[in-house]
C-alpha cells in the first residue's frame, strides 16, 4: 500500500505525540517493508535535518495550521493522481472515506474546564473532522468509550495500543548533573498544564513531610496550556524541596525512572499516560490517580489514591516511602505486571488493518 502520513509533528511539537509518529512510522517501515510511506512535514521544516527513515519519502504542505492542512490540503493528494491508497492522521482527521485518524483523547469535550478558550477553540475540529473521516482510532479501551460518547461516530472506535520509546528503552542510564542521590527523591513527568493536578501533588508531598532540600520532589516537564503557579508551589521551589526541569534526555530520564524512590502522577485525566508506565517498567515505585484509565494500563503495577484527595495523597506517599513497605516492595517486578496494551507492531498491524479494510469496502 501507499499510505500519506500527516507528519505535522515530526521535526516539532508536543513530545508525546512526536514520540507516537516517529515510533508508528519506524516500525510501518520494519514490519511492513513493501508499504510505502509519504510523510507530509510543513514546508517550515523544509531545511530541517530531521532524518526520514530508509526507504520513507516526504512531501512539504503548504498551509499553517494542523487542521487546516488535514482537512483541506491532504484530501487534495488523494486526487493528484499520486495514487495513495489512503491517509493516515492524528487527532485532526480527513473529509474522505479514505482516511485513517488516531485520537489521542477528547478531554476537552468532557472536561473544558482543564483547557483555555484558545485551546478549546482549536481542538474543536477534532470532532467536527472525526465525524466525516473513514475511521477512528484511540490507544485505551477507556478513551474509545470516551470518543464514542461524546461524538456521533458511523463506526466503533478502534484500540490501537502504545509502545515504551525505543530510545528509551536502548538508552544506557546516565545521572544528571543538578545533584540527585540514587533513592533520595520523588519524581513526576509530564506537561504542566491544569489537568496534571501538580498543585495537589505538591501539597501532599510536603505536608507528608517527606521532602526537602536533600530529598526533593523533581518535577519533568514544560508548561503547556493552563497551570496555576499557586504559594503552594513556589513555597516549595524557594526551600529547594521542588525541582523544576523542563526537560531530560532519555539517558536522564531513564535514571531518573530507575533511581527515584517514588515516582508520583495524580493527573486528573488521561487518554493514555505514558510516564507512569514507563516508571513501572524501569522498577520504580508508582503511585497514580484513581481513574479508569490506569487502572486499565497498569493493573497490579501502581498503587492508587483520590488525586483530590491532598491527606490520602500525602498518607499513601508516607505508607510507600515506609521502610518496612519500601523493603518489601511488590510481589512480582512492577515492569512485568505493567498492562501496556500493546506495543508498536500490535499499534502499526492495528492501524494497517483499518487502512486495508477502508480501501476493500471503496
Amino acid at each position: 500500500m501507499r499510505i500519506l502520513v500527516d507528519a505535522y509533528w515530526w521535526v516539532d511539537g508536543p513530545y508525546s505525540n512526536r514520540l507516537v509518529l516517529r515510533e508508528i512510522v519506524g516500525r510501518w517501515r520494519a514490519v511492513f517493508p513493501d508499504d510505502e510511506l509519504v510523510l507530509a512535514i510543513p514546508s517550515k521544516w523544509s531545511n530541517s535535518d530531521a532524518e526520514l527513515p530508509a526507504g520513507v519519502e516526504r512531501i512539504s504542505t503548504r498551509m499553517r495550521r494542523h487542521p487546516a492542512i488535514n482537512a483541506i490540503e491532504l484530501p487534495l493528494y488523494l486526487k493528484s493522481g499520486r495514487d495513495f491508497d489512503a491517509i493516515f492522521l492524528q487527532n485532526f482527521g480527513a473529509p474522505t472515506s479514505s482516511a485513517v485518524v488516531l485520537v489521542h483523547d477528547v478531554l476537552f469535550q468532557s472536561n473544558p474546564e482543564w483547557f483555555t478558550k484558545i485551546e478549546r477553540l482549536y481542538l474543536s475540529a477534532i470532532p467536527v473532522l472525526a465525524k466525516r473521516t473513514g475511521l477512528v482510532m484511540t490507544t485505551t479501551q477507556h478513551e474509545a468509550k470516551r470518543v464514542a460518547a461524546y461524538n456521533s461516530l458511523s463506526s466503533e472506535v478502534a484500540v490501537t495500543g502504545l509502545g515504551l520509546s525505543t530510545t528509551l528503552l536502548t538508552a544506557p542510564a546516565r545521572k544528571p548533573s543538578f545533584g540527585l542521590k540514587s533513592h533520595a527523591f520523588l519524581l513526576t513527568v509530564g506537561r504542566l498544564n491544569i489537568r496534571k493536578n501538580l498543585e495537589n501533588t505538591i501539597a501532599a508531598a510536603i505536608e507528608s513531610g517527606a521532602i526537602s532540600e536533600h530529598f526533593p520532589l523533581v518535577v519533568v516537564g514544560q508548561r503547556s496550556g493552563r497551570f496555576s503557579e499557586s504559594s503552594v508551589v513556589r513555597s516549595g521551589v524557594a526551600t529547594g524541596a521542588v525541582m523544576f526541569v523542563e526537560f531530560a534526555p532519555d539517558d536522564e530520564l531513564r535514571w531518573l525512572y530507575e533511581n527515584c524512590a517514588l515516582f508520583c502522577f495524580l493527573s486528573l485525566g488521561e487518554g493514555y499516560g505514558l510516564p507512569p508506565v514507563e516508571a513501572a517498567y524501569f522498577g520504580a515505585r508508582v503511585l497514580v490517580s484513581d481513574i479508569p484509565v490506569f487502572r486499565e494500563n497498569l493493573g497490579g503495577a501502581a498503587e492508587y489514591v483520590d488525586p483530590n484527595d491532598v491527606s490520602a495523597i500525602s498518607n499513601a506517599i508516607t505508607d510507600l516511602l515506609a521502610p518496612a513497605r519500601y523493603e518489601r516492595g511488590y510481589t512480582t517486578p512492577p515492569g512485568a505486571e505493567c498492562r501496556i496494551t500493546g506495543d508498536w507492531d500490535f499499534t502499526v498491524e492495528t492501524i494497517r488493518t483499518g487502512i486495508a479494510e477502508l480501501a476493500d469496502s471503496t
